[in-house]
């Protein structure tokens, strides 16, 4: 990389290198503390991307907005 991470520009990049180099059916994670964060979901290609944040924030944590996760089941289709 030539400049500073930016996780909300370079998610997909990120998120698709990583998805070429798993066996279809795996499962990568992917979080992040960014609170403006949005997936950019239309371009990530072959993958099923399931929102996870809820379930990954303990029930008494005061701040629901911490964090954002997302489980993504590579299928390469």
């Amino acid at each position: 990389m030539r400049d500073v991470l930016d996780v909300q520009r370079d998610h997909v990049d990120l998120i698709q290198g990583a998805l070429r180099r798993m066996s279809p059916g795996g499962i990568l994670y992917f979080s992040t503390n960014l609170r403006s964060f949005k997936m950019e979901s239309s371009g990530i290609k072959g993958a099923q991307i399931k929102d996870i944040t809820r379930q990954t924030i303990p029930e008494d944590f005061r701040n629901q907005r911490i964090h954002h996760c997302f489980e993504l089941i590579a299928d390469h289709g």
